[in-house]
């Protein structure tokens, strides 16, 4: 049986995708460099226990990728991250975060 999900985002570096993705509560949980050779594969995590892992290893395939977060009050999330959160067309209000990858974290909650 599946117990959860957890996205490996790929990057060229952790620190910059783990400093955007600070914004909305996530921290470091561990790092892990198999080889030595400076190619590390980290996992993040928030407070509610959700877990990404970002990889500096081109073996874990290649970005920018999309990571889309549902949440159930996306104005204070995004005040927390320091953005404003906008009504969408297709009936969400959301906010976008990018890394200097390009990868894309995108924050959104139903409306009505």
């Amino acid at each position: 049986m599946i117990k959860t999900i957890v996205p490996v985002i790929p990057v060229t570096k952790v620190e910059p995708s783990l400093e955007v993705l600070a914004k909305v509560g996530f921290k470091l949980n561990w790092t892990h460099d198999p080889s030595s050779a400076g190619l590390r594969y980290c996992s993040i995590g928030d407070d509610s226990g959700h877990e990404l892992h970002l990889s500096e290893s081109r073996g874990d395939g290649i970005g920018p990728v999309v990571v889309y977060f549902w949440t159930d009050d996306i104005d204070a999330l995004a005040a927390k991250a320091g953005e404003t959160a906008e009504d969408q067309t297709w009936h969400t209000r959301e906010f976008w975060l990018k890394d200097s990858d390009g990868n894309s974290f995108r924050f959104g909650q139903r409306l009505g």
